[in-house]
């Protein structure tokens, strides 16, 4: 069981993200889906997976993931992930910058029946805010270091 919820969850990944294939978040989102890390506002279910998505792809329309590292043990899979892109679109209400930027993140999802089923994220939202400029960096803006 341990593989085949490995080899899912990278799918999803690599389906989405690097090929925004949309449509592998109905084949494989479950609908009683839970995401543990959602944002203020965010469905449950499909519909908060895609909203999430859609967040991060308007603002970076060249969205990518790379895998580094997956480990499965029965129904969980943990996944650390770089997320990269350019700043093009909206995030946040921080418009956009032009910037290229990494997300370096752990994910960890359980698998039931072949479906996702629940997502918890732990992200470097402030590293991003960071290289976005939406967030000066220590010593800028007259602060010392």
């Amino acid at each position: 069981m341990s593989a085949e919820n490995a080899a899912l969850v990278r799918r999803f990944f690599d389906q989405l993200y690097n090929h925004a294939s949309t449509e592998i978040i109905d084949q494989l989102i479950a609908d009683d889906y839970v995401d543990h890390s959602a944002s203020p506002g965010q469905a449950s279910g499909p519909a908060g997976a895609r909203q999430l998505y859609e967040v991060f792809r308007t603002a970076f329309p060249d969205l990518r993931v790379e895998i580094h590292d997956l480990v499965a043990d029965r129904d969980l899979v943990a996944v650390r992930t770089t997320m990269v892109g350019t700043s093009q679109g909206p995030l946040m209400g921080a418009p956009p910058t032009g910037k290229p930027v990494q997300i370096p993140a752990m994910v960890m999802v359980r698998v039931r029946a072949g479906r996702l089923v629940a997502r918890w994220e732990q992200s470097d939202l402030l590293g991003l805010m960071l290289q976005l400029g939406v967030i000066a960096q220590p010593g800028q803006d007259g602060e010392q270091t």
